[in-house]
């Protein structure tokens, strides 16, 4: 089987989220490695660099720890409030925690038990010194965050645009094909094409009812199930579908109309060309923390090991499991021991975030 390349995105946030421990031991390592630059750029004769490189280490950890919690602290407000007010925000309680620790480090330091610092430095100037580097270095770090943030909306942005683009068109795709198979019964079976008529409109209603961009797997069944009775009225008894899902995984949550191509194009470049019965088989599973779904259709006789079918949908689903899941999000399809076989892997998570779900 072959993997289906998306032709080339998480909510930016101004700050990392410093309530997890990858932040947080970034941070642990950012103030180990300015420790060991301040210790050697302030290294005297007889100096114990060891002891100093020690005590130094200790003062600017609990600063990134204190600030790495209070920010923490913050993020909600972070979240609610402008970026301009997030920054100054930061930017200010970052300088009081390093007032606050400074303080408490000049007491220890010219302390007769530690006798790091130099007594005759005041406690004014100690506090203002390292107030100043802590603002400016602050100032730098948070100007980098803000860069960062900026370009990660405009991706985001594009991102979004790019998502409802694809879903604009994969829709009007289902229902052009499905209004085809509706218009060759109107005439030879009324009765079924009004059944027909009927599952359409379900179809429509719960793509036009759905505010997300996700919902439940069982949704997306029913989604599918609509269209292969629509499909079944056409094909008859040449069409048989076989579904292999565990009720556990009903309320997994998918990107919506991500199965219904794959067995629309089981149907039409499968089914609908042999001269026999056609058994279309749809398995579910999880494997680990993802879901897997996979569409089999036989292949009729003169069916090549090239991707068939219609590359725009197919590029479509590879394009949108991009955009909500990145690489974690895959579509292999090709030949599989005599059948053809598309296979969809949607893990548990999406990086997209706000209205995922329905």
């Amino acid at each position: 089987m072959k993997r289906i390349e998306p032709q080339r995105t998480k909510p930016p946030s101004l700050i990392p989220d410093f309530c997890s421990g990858p932040a947080l031991l970034i941070m642990a390592v950012v103030m180990e490695l300015v420790a060991v630059c301040f210790t050697l750029a302030s290294a005297e004769p007889g100096t114990d660099l060891v002891r100093r490189l020690a005590l130094l280490s200790l003062y600017l950890q609990w600063i990134g720890l204190c600030g790495g919690a209070a920010l923490c602290a913050l993020r909600r407000l972070f979240t609610v409030a402008r970026p301009g007010l997030v920054f100054v925000a930061c930017w200010i309680t970052l300088i009081i925690i390093v007032m606050m620790l400074s303080n408490i480090a000049w007491y220890l330091g010219t302390s007769p038990t530690f006798g790091v610092l130099d007594r005759a430095i005041p406690r004014v100037t100690f506090i203002l010194s390292h107030t100043c580097i802590a603002a400016i270095v602050s100032l730098m770090l948070l100007r980098y965050f803000w860069t960062r943030h900026q370009w990660r909306e405009q991706v985001h942005a594009e991102g979004e645009s790019r998502f409802q683009a694809l879903t604009a068109r994969i829709r009007p795709h289902f229902f052009f094909n499905a209004l085809n198979s509706l218009a060759a019964l109107i005439m030879i079976r009324p009765t079924e094409a009004e059944l027909m008529v009927e599952d359409l409109a379900d179809v429509f209603r719960a793509s036009l009812e759905k505010a997300g961009r996700m919902a439940p797997l069982v949704d997306e069944i029913g989604v599918c199930n609509a269209y292969l009775r629509i499909e079944k009225a056409r094909l008859g008894e040449k069409l048989e579908v076989q579904w292999d899902v565990p009720e556990s995984l009903f309320n997994w949550p998918v990107p919506m109309l991500i199965i219904q191509p794959l067995v629309e194009n089981a149907v039409y470049h499968g089914v609908s060309k042999l001269t026999n019965q056609g058994v279309i088989r749809i398995t579910i599973y999880q494997a680990q923390q993802t879901l897997i779904i996979e569409v089999e259709n036989p292949m009729p006789p003169a069916e090549t090991s090239k991707t068939r079918g219609n590359q725009i949908a197919i590029d479509n689903i590879a394009s949108r499991l991009n955009l909500i899941y990145g690489e974690r999000g895959r579509l292999d399809l090709g030949p599989d021991n005599g059948v053809w076989r598309a296979r969809l892997s949607i893990p548990e998570k999406s990086l997209l975030v706000g209205g995922e779900t329905s």
